[in-house]
């Protein structure tokens, strides 16, 4: 079972509906949106949903930026593998010309929709 160990959690306004686990970028100042490509500059990874009615009644989005993450997983991740991000925001192993952002420690994925533990690197770079 993936867990979690935060250094920094922050409340974020969300721009749109959110999918808990999933890397986040700003979109406005104090405001996130999903991450869409693999290159995405990401602000975090959000820790719970966020839908469209609950928008509606103005809730927003934690989300971490520093410490320890479950992430939804693309598909199977190793342990100590770098991680990077797909066009959903899911966690998949790194890739050339993606972002990194953290390395999977601790619980690995065997397959798609598993979760992972990632040690965060908010503002990594593209993997060579």
């Amino acid at each position: 079972m993936a867990t979690g160990n935060f250094v920094l959690d922050k409340g974020y306004r969300a721009a749109g509906a959110l999918t808990k686990f999933r890397a986040v970028k700003f979109s406005a100042a104090e405001t996130v949106t999903p991450c869409t490509a693999i290159t995405d500059q990401i602000a975090g990874i959000v820790q719970f949903g966020v839908t469209a009615g609950e928008l509606a009644k103005g809730k927003g989005a934690l989300v971490r930026t520093m410490g320890q993450s479950e992430m939804e997983a693309a598909a199977a991740i190793t342990v100590g593998a770098a991680v990077c991000i797909n066009a959903s925001g899911q966690a998949t192993v790194a890739t050339t010309g993606a972002r990194v952002v953290g390395t999977c420690v601790g619980h690995p994925a065997a397959t798609a929709g598993d979760r992972i533990t990632v040690r965060l690197a908010v503002g990594g770079a593209l993997s060579p």
